[in-house]
């Protein structure tokens, strides 16, 4: 787990709380970080090697290209971007106005109920991040 200094310790604590519960609610999703639309990491449950400073860059990135391609193809708000790999799928979800929440799923997960866990996790972020 990484905390990193981009929201007060007590939304930082609430959200990697937030986190462990998505985590632990379904062996599925493998690891998972919450980052700022600017591209900052603010907590993680991600393997100690991972970069979560190039993670957290790269998913703002790709969320604000997405959010682009949204609006030019005129497909709405943008809820979030499935990545999806041979060994498993990164879903980026939008998490409020200021977070985006980025989780690491199993390949053989149910994607059904794992968006239905991510979804609950956005609120939550959303209400905290927002206020």
């Amino acid at each position: 787990m990484q905390n990193i200094d981009t929201a007060p310790k007590a939304h930082t604590d609430k959200l990697w709380y937030i986190l462990q519960e998505l985590t632990s609610n379904r062996g599925d999703i493998q690891g998972c970080t919450i980052v700022t639309t600017q591209g900052l990491p603010i907590t993680s449950l991600l393997a100690d090697d991972a970069n979560v400073s190039l993670i957290s860059a790269m998913s703002a990135a790709i969320i604000s290209v997405a959010e682009s391609a949204s609006q030019e193809l005129q497909r709405g708000y943008l809820q979030r971007i499935l990545l999806e790999g041979e060994l498993g799928t990164i879903i980026i979800s939008k998490a409020g106005s200021h977070a985006i929440l980025v989780s690491l799923v199993d390949k053989d997960a149910k994607l059904g109920i794992i968006l239905m866990l991510i979804d609950k996790a956005i609120k939550q972020i959303s209400e905290l991040m927002d206020s």
